[in-house]
This record gives C-alpha cells, structure tokens and sequence, in this order.
C-alpha cells in the first residue's frame, strides 16, 4: 500500500512539475520571440555593452536609452540567432525615463503584448525577458514586490512611479520586456545600482506607450546624449551599471619587444561576480583604434575585490605597443555569482 501510494505521489509531482514548465512556456514563449538582443557601436565602430529590447510594431523595437547611448550604428539579433537586423536608428526616446524607441529595417515578427501596468498589485508574478545571446531567450521569474512612487525617493523625478521587482535582470537583459502571467507586457525592464545594491525594476508600459504615440516616420537619428533631463541612471546614484565593475591599471609587459599586458578587473559590488566579458581597446596618437582584443575572466571576483589578469596578448604585437598612445578597457557584460 505504502508503494503504491509514493508511486501516486511520485506520479502527482512529476506531472504537476510538467505541467508548471509547460505552463510557464506558454506564458512566456510569445514574449521571448518577440525580443532581441541589441548589439551597439561607439563612433570608432568599437562595441557598446550590449542589451536587450522587444518588438511593438512593425520594424520598431522598444529598448532602454542607456543601452543606444552614444551610438552610431548597430544591429538586433532575434531568438534563435537569425540574421543581424540593422538599426537604422533612434525615432523617439525620453532619456529621464531610459527608454528609447529604434527603428530596425526588415524586422517584422509579432510584436508583444501589452498589458495595463496600472492594474498591477504588489505579490503579483511577473517574468524577466531577456536575449543575452541571440542563442536563446531567457526569462527569469519573480514578483512585484513595490511601486516606487519617485516624488518621495531620492530620484525626485516628479510625478512618475516604478515597479520594483524580485526577478533577476543581468545587465545583458536590461531593456527587455516585463510580462505578467498572461504574456502580456507590464514594463521595460532595468537594473539600478544604488551603494552596491542592485534594485531590479519595470518601467511601467504606459510611459512607452505614451512615448509611441504619434510615431513620426523616417525620423531616425543616431546622436549623443543631451542629458538635459535628469536620468534614472545618473541623479543621485552612487553607482550606475557601468560603474559596478571597471578594468583599470592596464601595463605592458616589461619586455619591451613583448606585446603582451596586464590589467585589474575591480568588482566594487557586494555581491561576487564572474564570467567578466572585456573589450581592451588600444588607441593612437589620433585617438583612433588601432587594436582591439576581446577577454573574458571567468573567475569569480568576489565583494569589493579586485583580480589582475594573467599575461594576455601576442608577443608578436611590439608594433602595435610602439604605436599606442592609450588603452581603454571596456567592461560589456557580467553575471552576478550568487
């Protein structure tokens, strides 16, 4: 008797799990069809750190501002890894809010579906879209857990509200959709970082939705930040995500016909981190690239610490060392190793 009856339970859960993931899938498989991962470059052609963003019309992809920031071209790559869609550029965004609007040539896919971000209430579950890859979407569950009403915070951003959320963003992932249990999409997500705590949010829908309407056509502009509006990113954060962890002390090897180097990755969260893609970018005289060298630390750096890499480059590189005249290190992307 006691067989047959842990053999039932066996049976309830394994179907009851079954039905949770097939449950899960149906509620968040439209979503991550529908979402891109957004690959940036600066005005030396040289990569921005990437982001996420979803489709909400024909050609049109809604993203957050500080992911297209100083860009002048880019491209959308849709679940899957299909083929690089390129952005023509910006149509509309409001840098106060962090959101901005593309414009993406030949990209027609369902778009998402929204939901109404006033009838949220905290407790409620919601999903975290992401692309981090263009392999594969990603969604990440988690709760409303509060709507931030900025008057009373410390942003101090007039009238406009946010919802605080329990489901993990990776900065990868930022600027990708928020949905609720039926797919639909409450809020553009975001990570804020604020004295080393990560707050995980969705702006709410319906400032996109009003910043969609009376869509100009052929309005599209790569150019720089104005900031003459405070940002979500920038008033009084003491840390922004570009901020969280930076690469510093870069050095030649002592040999001086050795093109090789070093450089410290410093990770001044309190949280560890891991899986540290950078971007070392050498420039000339000019101020223009003359090299570039993608490196990934996959070791886990703990709170507040910081790692020297080990010997990187070609020792073939002597000209390239001669010609230098400065590095940049560009931390794009990185996990929190909780």
């Amino acid at each position: 008797m006691k067989q047959k009856l842990l053999f039932s339970i066996t049976i309830l859960f394994f179907f009851t799990t079954g039905f949770a993931q097939q449950n899960t899938h149906n509620t968040t498989g439209s979503a991550i069809n529908s979402t891109v991962l957004l690959l940036m470059y600066d005005k030396n052609n040289q990569p921005l750190p990437p982001g996420s963003g979803f489709v909400i019309d024909k050609n049109i992809v809604a993203t957050n501002f500080h992911i297209v920031e100083n860009s002048i071209s880019g491209y959308a790559i849709l679940n899957g890894n299909m083929p690089k869609f390129s952005i023509t550029g910006i149509i509309k965004k409001n840098e106060r809010l962090d959101l901005a609007l593309l414009y993406v040539e030949g990209l027609e896919v369902p778009k998402v579906k929204p939901g109404d971000s006033s009838k949220v209430e905290i407790g409620d579950i919601v999903y975290a879209i992401g692309n981090p890859t263009g392999l594969k979407g990603k969604s990440s569950p988690g709760i409303i857990s509060g709507v931030v009403d900025l008057r009373s915070s410390f942003l101090d951003l007039k009238k406009d509200t946010m919802l605080q959320i329990t489901a993990p963003i990776p900065p990868v992932c930022s600027g990708g959709p928020v949905i609720n249990v039926y797919g639909e999409v409450i809020g553009v997500a975001v990570t804020i970082i604020k004295e080393d705590i990560n707050f995980n949010f969705a702006i709410p829908i319906a400032y996109l939705e009003a910043l969609s309407g009376n869509i100009k056509e052929h309005v599209f502009t790569f150019n720089k930040s104005s900031r003459s509006h405070p940002s979500l990113l920038s008033l009084n954060w003491s840390k922004s995500l570009r901020e969280a962890v930076t690469g510093t002390n870069f050095k030649f090897d002592t040999n001086l016909n050795s093109g090789f180097y070093f450089f410290t990755v410093h990770n001044n969260l309190n949280k560890p981190v891991k899986n540290i893609k950078c971007q070392v970018i050498f420039y000339n005289a000019d101020q223009l690239p003359i090299e570039t060298e993608h490196v990934v630390i996959e070791d886990i750096i703990g709170p507040k610490l910081a790692k020297r890499t080990e010997e990187l480059g070609r020792a073939r590189r002597g000209e390239v060392r001669d010609l230098t005249f400065w590095t940049e290190i560009r931390i794009l992307s990185f996990e929190i190793a909780d």
